[in-house]
């Protein structure tokens, strides 16, 4: 009797421990990416606000070397590659941007409000900003086009957005 039950409590401890390396512990939860933006207009006005406060910080860059917010924090990836390669180039030969740019039109390309990406096109007005050399000569090209249209890509970096990529969409005008 005693070895009757001896098996069978074996044999239920077998079964016990056959079975919990069979059963794998039940899947722990995955959370759900929550969405950047509520909506797409949302994605639009949060672009366009960050690249308005990107042309303030520039602008006010140009009138002061030491203003803040430093336009470079705008900006991320291949946009803040190439504004830091223009930035080295007009400082070896001497230029440097007077004046301002006014933001005239901004048009709504498409938005992602899950993951924020999102573009822009703009249009530049820059008759109000010249180039100017070490001895303050305006050495602005003269067939520069007082208006340009740029195409802005933003990305998001933690829940802001970031200006990724901008590149001239029309030199000529808007």
């Amino acid at each position: 009797m005693i070895l009757r039950a001896t098996t069978a409590t074996l044999g239920l401890a077998a079964a016990a421990l056959m079975l919990s390396g069979c059963l794998a512990p039940a899947p722990e939860p995955t959370p759900t990416p929550t969405a950047v933006f509520a909506s797409e207009d949302e994605a639009f006005a949060a672009a366009e606000e960050t690249y308005r406060a990107y042309v303030d910080a520039e602008n006010a860059r140009w009138a002061d070397p030491h203003s803040e917010p430093a336009p470079d924090s705008f900006l991320i990836g291949e946009a803040l590659e190439e504004q830091i390669e223009v930035n080295r180039q007009f400082r070896e030969i001497g230029l440097r941007v007077v004046g301002e740019n006014h933001i005239e039109r901004v048009d709504r390309i498409r938005a992602n409000s899950g993951t924020g990406e999102t573009v822009l096109e703009v249009c530049i007005d820059a008759t109000d900003s010249r180039v100017v050399d070490e001895s303050n000569q305006d050495v602005t090209p003269a067939n520069r086009a007082p208006q340009v249209l740029v195409r802005v890509e933003f990305v998001a970096v933690g829940d802001e957005l970031a200006i990724e990529k901008s590149v001239t969409a029309r030199e000529d005008g808007c």
